[in-house]
């Protein structure tokens, strides 16, 4: 799998592994990149943007991104639990020993439950 590289302002270049991003959280025009090991880092521009990205640049690769809801888009590897009933999804990276709790509707977590059903049914 090759390394994303996400032109973050005007003069910054990152170069991130896919598999090391948890979860990114939009916060209006700009994005929070949560990484493995505890690495959090600021993004200059917005989910949508974030989306085309990882989109073009990982076209051939095996889908490991799913929106959630209006606030995250994650990385399927680290989902650990899933609860719509509490509006809660688990997220658990073992390189920091720690789980991460994100909040999301109801409704978002179902259809995440169902999309991470059919894709397991995919691969049998």
């Amino acid at each position: 799998m090759k390394e994303l590289i996400l032109p973050n302002s005007g003069t910054e270049l990152l170069k991130v592994h896919p598999s090391d991003i948890i979860y990114i959280e939009a916060d209006g025009n700009y994005c929070r990149m949560f990484l493995t090991g505890g690495f959090e880092q600021q993004l200059w521009f917005n989910r949508q943007r974030f989306i085309a990205i990882i989109s073009e640049q990982m076209k051939s690769e095996k889908p490991m991104f799913v929106v959630v809801g209006r606030s995250y888009i994650i990385n399927m590897s680290f989902i650990y639990r899933i609860n719509p009933v509490q509006g809660e999804l688990i997220l658990f990276d073992s390189a920091n020993p720690s789980q991460t709790t994100l909040h999301a509707s109801q409704e978002a977590l179902n259809n995440l439950k169902q999309k991470l059903i059919s894709m397991n049914r995919a691969d049998i």
